[in-house]
Formats: structure tokens, C-alpha cells, sequence
């Protein structure tokens, strides 16, 4: 059994915890199995919604090295992408230069102060739970109001989280995950609203300790909160098949759109 103050050091985080971890090695390392072909095939399956079958003007939020970005552009869109990693960034602009594509780094609570972006973009995407991160209230609704903000009236919304029905079900308490010559000690848990994961491995000789955490937030819990931004969930999937959400679908994906503005 783990003793209590081992089990407090294997929790213990802080509230900006992904500013440091997603700008190490390390991370890129755990998370690098994500594919080029993985994202291209979900563009594709996106494609073929009726409201998304003509490209225009989109924004990735949260776009981390680019996949779904390049793959949008392949499809046609012409995309900013923006995320808070300025290694995920560097990443993305290794992939050379592309006159439809461009990245900035920029974190996502400051989007609503991007004022060249107001009203500029058809679609806004947030892929992998990268929404759930902070712990007060007004900077969740901060970045809920930039994603709505960034659209023009009648564009669309695509967030993409967790679906907290099937994390409760299917929760790994404790695993060795070996990659390269890495071993990476996790920990699952969920906890006083939060579904936190804890990351320990040996990098360069010294022991890393990461905690990830981010909110318990359920398809309804999105639907009210993409609502009072003026956006009205249209679509709700559960999987990158695009198949109908349920309880037990791991994904929980919404396409809400931006009403349009009230005649008077």
C-alpha cells in the first residue's frame, strides 16, 4: 500500500501544470503515436458532414505539431493554428512552409484578445481535451467566448473531449507504458471534479514527476457552456468514426453552430 505522504507527492501539481510539460522531450515522446494518417482519415470522415463539405476559413485552437492543421489545409481550408507549446509549434513549422497555413503561439485563455481574429473564421477546432485544463471559472468561459468571438455568425464549433461516462468506466489506476527507452510510471484517478493522470519517468539520469488534470466535464456540462456563448450544439459524436455519442462512446465530439444575429 502507498503511504500518505507518498500518495500526496504522486498528486502533487500545480494549477499551470502544462506549461512545462508540454515543452518537454519527454512528452512528445509519450504522446508521438498520434498519426499523420489517424488525423487525415478524421478530416476526411469530417469532410463528409454537409455543413463542413465547403473549405473556408479555419482555426485550429490548441493545435499542438499540426497534424489536423495540415490536414485541413490538405482538404482545401486555409488555417491558423495556435498553441501554447512553443515546441509543439517549432514542430509544426518543421513541416515547411505552406501559403494556406500558419502557426503562432499563443495561449488559449488570450484568444478573446485577438481582435484581428473577430469574425474571421468558419470553423474553430479543439481537438484532445485541451479545454479542460484551468481551475477558474471566468478563464473557461474566457476561452469558450474567444472560440465564439473568432466566428463569423452561422460558422461552426468542433470540440473535441474526453466522454467522462466511459473514463469512469474503463479507468486504468496504474500502468508501466515503455517507450523507446523510457519507462513512464502512470496513475489514473478521478477526484473532486477533476480526471488527473501521474506521470513518472527517468530522463537523463534525474527522475520527472508531471501530473496531468483536467475538468470532469460531461456532454452536457459542454452543451450549456457552448449555449450561453451563442453557440448551439447540432451534432454530438462519440468516436473519430463519427458515430452517434452514447454513454459508453469514448469520445464526446460537438459541432455547434453560431446563431446568427437577431433581426430586429
Amino acid at each position: 500500500m502507498i503511504s500518505s505522504k507518498l500518495q500526496s507527492d504522486l498528486w502533487k501539481t500545480d494549477p499551470e501544470w502544462f506549461r512545462p510539460w508540454f515543452n518537454t522531450e519527454a512528452y512528445h515522446l509519450l504522446y508521438g503515436h498520434r498519426s499523420e494518417q489517424e488525423a487525415s482519415d478524421l478530416i476526411q470522415k469530417l469532410s463528409t458532414v454537409d455543413v463542413l463539405q465547403v473549405p473556408g476559413r479555419l482555426l485550429e485552437a490548441g493545435c499542438g505539431a499540426g497534424r489536423h492543421a495540415r490536414a485541413f489545409s490538405q482538404a482545401g481550408w486555409e488555417v491558423e493554428g495556435f498553441d501554447l507549446s512553443e515546441a509543439s509549434i517549432h514542430a509544426a513549422q518543421r513541416h515547411g512552409e505552406n501559403p494556406k497555413l500558419s502557426y503562432r503561439v499563443l495561449d488559449l485563455r488570450k484568444l478573446i484578445e485577438v481582435g484581428e481574429w473577430a469574425g474571421q473564421f468558419d470553423l474553430v477546432t479543439n481537438f484532445f481535451t485541451s479545454l479542460g485544463y484551468f481551475s477558474e471559472v471566468a478563464d473557461q468561459q474566457n476561452v469558450v467566448a474567444g472560440f465564439a468571438k473568432s466566428l463569423r455568425h452561422g460558422g461552426w464549433m468542433l470540440l473535441d473531449y474526453l466522454n467522462l461516462d466511459h473514463v469512469r468506466a474503463h479507468l486504468i489506476e496504474s500502468e508501466t507504458v515503455r517507450k523507446g527507452d523510457v519507462e513512464f510510471d502512470i496513475h489514473r484517478r478521478i477526484k473532486m471534479g477533476w480526471i488527473e493522470k501521474s506521470i513518472r519517468f527517468e530522463w537523463d539520469g534525474e527522475m520527472h514527476h508531471h501530473v496531468e488534470r483536467v475538468q470532469a466535464l460531461h456532454r452536457n456540462d459542454f452543451i450549456e457552456l457552448l449555449s450561453k456563448h451563442h453557440l448551439k450544439v447540432k451534432f454530438a459524436w462519440g468516436n473519430y468514426e463519427l458515430d452517434p455519442w452514447s454513454d459508453s462512446s469514448p469520445r464526446c465530439m460537438l459541432l455547434a453552430q453560431k446563431s446568427l444575429p437577431t433581426i430586429p
